[in-house]
């Protein structure tokens, strides 16, 4: 029946192509669809899981559908569970009027092979932790200020038994954390910053730090943004939003190991009291910095949350951020993000993770011969290293505040939000990280 359909309706199984048999009683079903993948050899997981959304998002008005695998269950199932719940996703929170959704029951026939429940539990939370990234940074800033997203990891924290912390002002002067506190304070929403901690491991065992850029709002401070597009920098969170939103994933999964969530928030806003160009901060392991652009106000607030870091003696600390205009122009948007770091293995591992979840990375260089670009006479470093080679300048300031550990960075500037048309992604905030961060933290759990 599928070969002479496909004979006669012309379906050439390229990428993302749907073909759709009426009716099917042959099968028992209303209706039969086919989902191109392209050429075999070049099918990729990625393609599955994009296979998966253009699915979900063709049948929505049903109530139920279930995937048959041609073959490889057991690797594939987990993939199209991923993009299953990642293409239903909807972000109609503040809507008047909502889009009803029939679809009420996906499920996937194994064939003849035994199918771990494991693996589809861990597929669900790894999904399910990218939505909840999608929703935090889909909130615009003037309901998702500093203090309530603080409020809400406090919330995950809770209700999956994690330990979550909020650092308060007066706490963040009491570690001196200079830069930080200099970025918040032209905004009536005051700084913060979320310290969470699950311990899955042995006790006393090193644990992975992530640190999470969280500026709820940048208009660039004094050096103003433009305005046009400026909107969606309610979105410079989502460093932090993929880090709150591992939670629930381990609050799940409960790997064995013990993982550090760090999360600086604030406002980047102009106003009498904000912070200018030409000011020299302190942060809070001494060093001074000289601003030179307000704008580049991330690797500020990761400075001193990078140093608070070293106090978990980790084994591995990796630090993620929408920060450079300048990642975005060297590898472009939705196609993978940039990795930078002191210890090559960890780069590997994490690029490694990426290309099995479907969030990429590509590594750039971290020669010393960029640091001269940050060179001022006013203080150890100043902010910006100017127009050329943006992302790795960036980096080369972060990295004076990566000391006495094995670091690396991932800049995620381009893939935080989806302009255009996506398998599995609607138009707006994509929840990027989540995926990769916690399969990282599985693999290096144990988890297979």
């Amino acid at each position: 029946m599928v070969e002479r359909a496909r004979k006669k309706g012309g379906f050439k199984a390229e990428k993302n192509e749907i073909f759709q048999i009426f009716p099917c009683d042959e099968i028992g079903a209303e209706r039969l669809i086919l989902v191109g993948l392209g050429k075999k050899k070049k099918s990729t997981l990625e393609d599955i899981r994009k296979a998966a959304g253009t699915v979900i998002r063709t049948v929505q008005n049903l109530v139920r559908i279930a995937f048959l695998p041609v073959d490889n269950p057991r690797e594939i199932i987990p993939v199209l569970v991923e993009g299953a719940i990642l293409g239903n996703y909807r972000f109609d929170q503040l809507k008047s009027e909502k889009k009803e959704i029939e679809l009420k029951e996906v499920s996937f026939f194994e064939g003849n092979s035994r199918f771990p429940e494991s693996k589809f539990l861990e597929a669900v939370a790894l999904a399910e932790g990218t939505c909840v990234a999608r929703d935090f940074t889909n909130l615009p800033a003037n309901l998702l200020t500093p203090r309530k997203l603080a409020e809400e990891a406090v919330k995950l924290g809770k209700k999956n038994n994690i330990k979550t912390t909020i650092l308060n002002e007066p706490e963040l002067k009491k570690l001196k954390m200079g830069a930080l506190l200099a970025v918040g304070q032209g905004s009536q929403n005051r700084p913060r910053m979320v310290v969470w901690e699950y311990n899955g491991g042995r006790k006393n065992g090193a644990p992975l730090v992530f640190v999470g850029k969280g500026v709820t709002f940048d208009s660039g401070g004094i050096s103003i943004k433009p305005s046009q597009g400026m909107e969606v920098m309610k979105g410079d969170m989502g460093g932090a939003a993929a880090v709150i939103s591992m939670i629930p994933v381990l609050g799940k999964l409960k790997p064995r190991i013990n993982v550090v969530g760090i999360t600086p928030l604030v406002e980047n806003l102009p106003s009498g009291q904000a912070y200018r160009p030409g000011d020299v901060l302190t942060a809070s392991n001494g060093k001074t910095i000289e601003v030179i652009s307000t704008d580049a106000e991330g690797r500020l607030i990761l400075a001193d949350a990078l140093v608070y870091a070293g106090k978990y003696k980790p084994k591995y600390v990796i630090d993620i951020a929408t920060l450079t205009g300048a990642c975005m122009v060297a590898l472009g948007v939705h196609i993978a993000g940039g990795i930078m770091g002191t210890d090559q293995r960890l780069v590997d591992l994490l690029m490694a993770s990426g290309e099995r979840s479907g969030e990429r990375l590509w590594q750039l260089p971290l020669w010393d011969d960029y640091r001269p670009l940050l060179n001022t006479t006013s203080a150890d470093m100043k902010n910006s290293g100017g127009r050329w080679g943006g992302a790795i300048t960036a980096a080369k300031l972060l990295e004076e505040f990566a000391e006495g550990y094995r670091w690396a960075h991932i800049d995620m500037a381009g893939m935080d939000n989806q302009e255009g048309d996506h398998p599995y992604q609607i138009k707006g905030m994509t929840g990027w990280g989540v995926r990769l961060l916690s399969r990282f933290a599985l693999t290096q759990s144990g988890r297979k």
